[in-house]
């Protein structure tokens, strides 16, 4: 039986490093083969916000197939928390992002539709519901927001915030 456990053990520690090397133990391959390294530096467009920092509250509108807010200017340092209210009778995401970003997440999220995940930098939301994101935009640059869903972001549900 002694013998029996230890080559269990051993076999799982084999394992749990390589399950890890391939992202379903970690954040290391990706989900299902799908390269997620555009995807886990978050950190170059921002980070997750804390709601009680916010210095602005804006909401979003979603429908078929658009966000009632193309455009945004935002402050280096500004804390925004984005309230997403589905209008609209399609589930909808309010993501924010760059081009690497959205890529590859349009693209995966087209592969596994209905893909349970969580991400901090997207909302999503059931027809007639509304979430919210918090998001701190400590980088200067220009990003995107948009929706994953399948075939919204290629049918233009998108928009830009400029940092500066």
């Amino acid at each position: 039986m002694h013998k029996i456990t230890t080559i269990l053990a051993a076999a799982l520690a084999l394992a749990l490093p390589a399950a890890a090397a391939d992202g379903h133990g970690g954040h290391g391959g990706g989900h299902d083969g799908h390269d997620m390294s555009h995807m886990e530096d978050l950190s170059r467009f921002g980070q997750a916000g804390d709601p009680a920092k916010a210095v602005r509250t804006v909401t979003v509108k979603a429908s078929e197939i658009a966000f009632d807010v193309a455009a945004l200017e935002l402050k280096t340092g500004e804390t925004v928390t984005f309230v997403l209210e589905n209008d609209g009778t399609q589930d909808h995401e309010f993501g924010i992002g760059d081009a690497a970003f959205f890529a590859a997440h349009t693209k995966m999220m087209a592969d596994m539709p209905g893909m349970d995940h969580a991400m901090p930098n997207i909302a999503a939301a059931k027809p007639g519901e509304t979430a919210r994101l918090t998001w701190t935009f400590s980088k200067t640059g220009d990003f995107e927001v948009a929706c994953s869903m399948p075939g919204h972001y290629e049918l233009g549900m998108k928009g830009t915030i400029s940092v500066r």
